[in-house]
């Protein structure tokens, strides 16, 4: 069985483990489900660098995506350490909520049927003993900061926890790569462990998020088989990996996967926001896994393609099961658990972070620059005259990038360096086009499947024409944009399927999506360049 949220794909309302059993006002069967009342829920969906509360009104077959509330996430160095502040994106969340609420009376709809929160991977709080499950701010139970995965703090831990376990032993205990920020990097060298009181808990952001709204410690599938530590293809754990660790299994709370209720939200909080004690639903709580669920592919034999494309692309395929071989690991591959016992086999490389960075240097050295007009120039340049490597790890970093990229771009003609910023956009949109192209096509190779007759991006890079029209002529297969609003939409779907608005047959939250998205398809304009 697969470790993400499949670890029981039944959907039958049957009682399974990891979380309690709540009857949810409203839910009606499948059969009625094209004719359910219309319905608001929200979708929490917190990114790197900003958050949103969107409100999701399902009704005639379609969601609508309302923005309720978005705000910032800045990372702030906090106990000597680059920290997230909690604090704040918990004021947020509430302001968020209690606004979609009033967007769904003002639609005159009865207000929310439920809530979801999904967020970036990896990181997490510390919360105390459960003296008291129903704390009224993150302070009255959190220990300490939540400590942000670009935090130098794990510099050099993945190479000596190797000498314990070895990383193909790793790859082939939990299907993860070895990145440097996994959580089981991240609390190998946390000192907090050594002093905790006993019957704390480690809970990954969106987890942490639901303690308090709920009062209730659960940890999502989804987002665990992202940790380094969830047994490749399980509902369970990796002992080997955990005693190797020195990290006790005592130290996280039980499972609950995608569309089972972790909970009502505290009669406190609201009567507060004015929300009601509504079901706090758990969703693809990895932002990943609800955007690929959102993908809108129509059912095929062979595999879902895609790319979940913004700062980075995570670019893969949708599989039944993980893909754990030496040369998987050796080619840099990962795999996610995803909502109904799918498994996300993926390559998280650059996106349009080069493009940003480099537009954000012009504009400090004075330079105003319109990314519509910038990208419209870079499609009239001429082509094939410079690439770059954007998996270079020169490119990791912020600062001075339009200068980097230019003093790396190596010429495929007389030119020796792109001179103008269409030059130079033009070159890292063909050079992650052939990117795209070669982890695709290695991802089939290790997959042992044939390349899919399509490729679907959603997220913002969507928007991109002049990079999904450079990645179908890569690959030689269509590519289809959108939706750009993949992840709130899969949030919203899986608890709308909750409800029992959507039905429990495989395929019919993508074509809700189909139905509640316009998309636009590239096809190839050149043949497919061979592999270098």
């Amino acid at each position: 069985m697969n470790a993400g949220a499949g670890a029981d794909p039944r959907a039958d309302g049957a009682a399974r483990p990891g979380g309690p059993t709540v009857d949810i006002p409203g839910t009606v069967p499948d059969s009625a489900a094209d004719d359910a009342a219309p319905h608001a829920v929200a979708a929490v969906d917190l990114g790197a660098t900003s958050g949103r509360v969107m409100l999701g009104v399902v009704a005639r077959g379609r969601i609508e995506l309302v923005p309720a509330h978005r705000f910032e996430n800045r990372l702030e160095t906090r106990e000597e350490h680059l920290s997230w502040d909690l604090d704040a994106l918990w004021a947020e969340i509430q302001q968020g909520l209690a606004a979609a609420q009033d967007l769904a009376l003002l639609r005159g709809l009865p207000g929310l049927s439920s809530i979801g929160v999904d967020s970036w991977a990896v990181d997490y709080a510390l919360v105390g003993p459960a003296a008291s499950e129903a704390p009224t701010s993150p302070e009255a139970s959190r220990i300490g900061e939540v400590i942000a995965y670009r935090d130098t703090r794990t510099d050099g831990a993945a190479e000596r926890f190797s000498e314990q376990v070895s990383a193909a032993r790793q790859f082939a205990l939990t299907g993860t790569a070895q990145q440097p920020f996994n959580t089981l990097y991240q609390l190998l060298v946390d000192e907090r462990l050594a002093a905790l009181p006993a019957g704390s808990t480690a809970l990954l952001v969106p987890d942490a998020i639901g303690h308090l709204l709920t009062g209730r410690r659960r940890t999502e599938l989804t987002n665990a088989s992202t940790t380094g530590m969830l047994a490749a293809g399980e509902a369970a754990w990796s002992s080997e990996v955990l005693v190797a660790a020195g990290v006790d299994e005592a130290l996280f709370a039980p499972f609950i996967t995608p569309g089972e209720v972790l909970g009502t939200v505290r009669s406190e909080l609201a009567a507060r926001l004015g929300i009601g004690e509504v079901p706090v639903i758990a969703v693809g709580s990895h932002d990943t896994a609800s955007a690929v669920l959102a993908v809108p592919a129509a059912p095929s034999p062979g595999p879902v393609a895609f790319i979940s494309s913004g700062t980075w692309s995570l670019i893969g395929l949708e599989l039944p099961a993980p893909v754990t071989t030496e040369a998987a690991h050796e080619a840099g591959f990962t795999n996610e658990g995803g909502v109904d016992g799918t498994t996300r086999f993926l390559k998280n490389v650059s996106g349009m972070w080069l493009v940003s960075e480099s537009i954000r240097q012009w504009e400090e050295d004075g330079e105003h620059v319109d990314l519509d007009a910038l990208l419209a120039a870079a499609a009239d340049a001429p082509g094939n005259r410079f690439r770059i490597d954007p998996t270079d790890p020169q490119f990791l970093t912020p600062g001075r990038m339009a200068d980097r990229v230019q003093e790396a771009a190596r010429p495929l003609g007389a030119d020796e360096h792109p001179r103008t910023p269409a030059e130079l956009v033009r070159c890292l949109l063909e050079s992650l086009a052939e990117t795209y192209r070669d982890e695709m096509q290695a991802a089939c190779r290790l997959a042992r499947v044939d390349l899919p007759e399509r490729l679907h991006v959603v997220g913002g890079g969507s928007r991109n024409a002049l990079l999904n029209q450079l990645t179908a002529d890569a690959l030689g297969i269509e590519v289809v944009a959108g939706p750009m609003e993949a992840t709130a939409l899969g949030n919203v779907a899986i608890q709308s399927r909750a409800l029992g608005a959507v039905p429990h047959e495989p395929g019919a939250i993508r074509a809700l999506v189909r139905e509640s998205v316009e998309l636009t398809t590239f096809t190839p304009s050149t043949r497919p360049q061979p592999v270098s």
